[in-house]
């Protein structure tokens, strides 16, 4: 991943990342369990942005990472909060989140 790729998805994740933590403080999770899915979801974010089978993939075709933001927080709530992922943590749920334009 070259220096500005990195600098990029840094950006996107950082906003991204805003968006998911009022979603989870609407929905009353508490900051603390909401930092640690945000931690979660970061380690998996630039886990599959900059793993080495994703770098050959790139040269086919570049991976979208709001779908990848998406799958990531859809883990970290799943493996924090598994009762959530069938209501305000449910996949579509969480994109419609990120996809938010305020």
């Amino acid at each position: 991943m070259t220096e500005y790729d990195s600098s990029a998805y840094s950006v996107h994740f950082a906003h991204c990342a805003g968006k998911l933590e009022a979603h989870l403080l609407k929905f009353g999770v508490t900051c603390a369990d909401a930092d640690s899915i945000i931690e979660e979801s970061s380690v998996i974010y630039f886990g599959k942005l900059g793993s080495t089978a994703k770098k050959i993939l790139k040269f086919v075709r570049k991976e979208d990472p709001t779908r990848v933001f998406v799958d990531s927080a859809y883990k970290a709530i799943e493996k924090h909060i598994p009762e959530a992922k069938n209501t305000f943590g449910s996949y579509s749920e969480l994109t419609k989140c990120i996809q938010q334009t305020r």
